[in-house]
């Protein structure tokens, strides 16, 4: 119920990520105010699975071939995800987070995916969401101010629709994904096999897409599931490691438009086209910002698409490299 409220509230004032960054943050609250909060990890594991089916829809196969004749971008996003990497590594490391933490709090990548991850490795989900907000909050923000210069209106709105036939069979097919993924020993299998369930079947032609509804609620039970995590913490660790989160958000935006003007100086690529393609904001935001600025949306989100992809690979390697949790 908590979240359901912030989730409007955070509607209400158009923020990304308006279901999950609202509850996240009005149960934070609660939690920090004393009140005892949870949510039921069945919901929760069901949500991580319904956000993996809803990644894997956006994978597309057409799109990501069209890296190729974008060379010059992919190869800026590769560098410019090193330099996210290590420079947020330090920056956190600064913070007393811990290395796994600080690491995941680097993640130049989906919010969604970080927290999720960052689960099955340990890491405290309380510092991650908060820089991944503050990062979200600053960056989809700062993208937008620039779209407003160029158009009169940025709306970032999605239709509702009912479940169809096709959105069911979707849904069936998960559990037998999931049991693969874990029968392999695929690490996070409640997620990597609903996304890969996802791709396999989007890129076979079924036209699937989960209602809004779903995937909002989804939204709902991970932000209110992460925001229960902050009982027992102090105001006082929370804004030490905010401080933090925001120099980070600020040093995204300062490298993105660092490597977007070098691309831009020698390729025939608008510097608006690769920094929406470069900065780690939210995809379907980034997308709508592209659409109405007459950027082809494919190319943004073919970037983010690789970039997650990347990272999830990464991300074992990553968290040994880190070390173990303390």
């Amino acid at each position: 119920m908590l979240g359901s409220l912030g989730g409007v509230i955070a509607t209400l004032f158009s923020l990304p990520l308006a279901w999950m960054l609202g509850a996240l943050f009005l149960v934070m609250g609660a939690s920090l105010a004393g009140v005892k909060t949870g949510v039921d990890k069945r919901f929760h594991v069901v949500a991580i699975a319904l956000l993996g089916l809803f990644i894997g829809s956006r994978i597309q196969a057409r799109e990501l071939m069209g890296l190729v004749q974008w060379y010059p971008s992919v190869i800026a996003m590769l560098v410019y995800m090193a330099l996210m990497l290590a420079g947020g590594y330090w920056i956190f490391s600064r913070a007393g987070v811990g290395r796994v933490s600080a690491m995941f709090c680097a993640y130049p990548g989906s919010m969604n995916s970080a927290l999720v991850l960052a689960e099955g490795a340990r890491g405290d989900l309380r510092w991650i969401a908060i820089s991944h907000s503050l990062r979200l909050v600053t960056v989809v923000s700062g993208a937008a101010l620039v779209a407003s210069l160029f158009v009169d209106e940025v709306t970032l709105q999605s239709d509702s629709h009912a479940l169809r036939l096709c959105d069911i069979a979707a849904l069936l097919v998960v559990p037998l994904f999931w049991w693969l993924m874990k029968r392999l020993r695929v690490p996070m299998p409640e997620f990597l096999g609903p996304m890969a369930a996802g791709a396999v079947l989007t890129n076979a032609g079924l036209d699937y897409e989960l209602p809004v509804w779903l995937v909002f609620g989804a939204f709902l039970v991970l932000g209110s599931s992460v925001g229960s995590r902050f009982s027992n913490t102090r105001f006082s660790q929370v804004f030490k490691v905010g401080r933090f989160g925001l120099l980070y958000a600020v040093f995204a935006l300062a490298m993105a438009a660092l490597m977007a003007w070098l691309v831009a100086s020698v390729t025939p690529l608008a510097f608006v086209a690769v920094l929406l393609a470069l900065i780690p904001g939210g995809v379907g935001e980034l997308a709508v910002i592209a659409t109405v600025m007459g950027i082809d949306p494919v190319y943004v989100v073919s970037h983010h698409v690789l970039r997650l992809l990347i990272l999830i690979f990464m991300t074992p390697a990553m968290v040994r490299l880190a070390g173990p949790v303390p």
